[in-house]
């Protein structure tokens, strides 16, 4: 059980990292020092922004 969680924890760090260096926001260095949760908050800020503008 342990072993799956923490896949599902890097599967979901990997994600918003890729999708927030994608939008060329964060390098992939800066990524590292933030906790999941502050990858979450930003790409739901940066996407819900650009949402917004189109």
């Amino acid at each position: 059980m342990r072993r799956i969680l923490k896949e599902a924890l890097a599967k979901e760090r990997r994600y918003y990292t890729k999708q927030l260096c994608s939008l060329g926001v964060y390098s992939p260095d800066m990524t590292k020092n933030m906790t999941i949760s502050d990858l979450k908050k930003e790409y739901h800020f940066f996407f819900n922004k650009t949402e917004r503008y189109l």
